[in-house]
């Protein structure tokens, strides 16, 4: 993904936002490489090590990007939703409102990258490699309505009983429910464009 990341920025610097930065996987990496990248996400831990590999916590900003509220230090010209975050958002009607508050934060020509979870994801489950049991201490326990799923870690990951309503979850998003949101919101995408990647734009007139 990084690598897909510096060759789709270019070389000139870009405005970026990493909703979801963590310890700053992407963010600081390509800081480095001379790109103004914006890091938000609610660990303030994860935010602690990133600001330490970065030597400044100057732009580096501490909540959960679910509050409603403007999403500032733009405009940008791209915005990333990678690794797990989009899985963690649950609700449809939750990123339908996240992906308002990202087109009022981007450039004319900015664009949001998020984690292709139908291409990445799905054809793992589909063909019996993920999602099913206990593995190295892990286990995944799926709810019985929904593609929405928790994972067990420890000793809790013995408990092989239903998906109870306190645990964390997340959306395994299918295709035609991520089109159903991004129509929703007024974005396109279009599968396959990018590998690892899915870039999606807002609908211009």
């Amino acid at each position: 993904q990084l690598d897909l990341l510096r060759s789709f920025f270019g070389s000139e610097p870009k405005n970026i936002l990493d909703l979801g930065c963590g310890a700053g996987r992407l963010l600081v990496p390509l800081r480095k490489v001379g790109h103004r990248v914006v890091g938000l996400d609610h660990e303030e831990r994860a935010l602690a090590v990133a600001a330490q590999a970065c030597g400044t916590q100057d732009d580096l900003v501490h909540r959960d990007l679910r509050d409603a509220l403007p999403l500032r230090h733009g405009p940008f010209d791209a915005v990333l939703l990678l690794g797990n975050t989009l899985m963690e958002l649950v609700s449809p009607d939750e990123v339908v409102e996240l992906l308002h508050r990202i087109n009022a934060c981007l450039s004319e020509q900015g664009v949001l990258i998020i984690e292709d979870i139908p291409g990445l994801y799905w054809p793992l489950l589909s063909s019996g490699q993920w999602g099913i049991g206990e593995a190295d201490g892990i286990r995944m326990v799926w709810s019985d309505r929904d593609m929405i799923f928790s994972l067990r870690e420890g000793e809790a990951a013995q408990d092989d009983g239903p998906l109870r309503p306190d645990e964390p979850q997340r959306r395994l998003w299918s295709e035609s429910l991520l089109q159903m949101v991004l129509g929703r919101a007024g974005w396109e995408s279009s599968p396959g464009e990018h590998p690892l990647v899915r870039v999606v734009r807002p609908v211009r007139s």
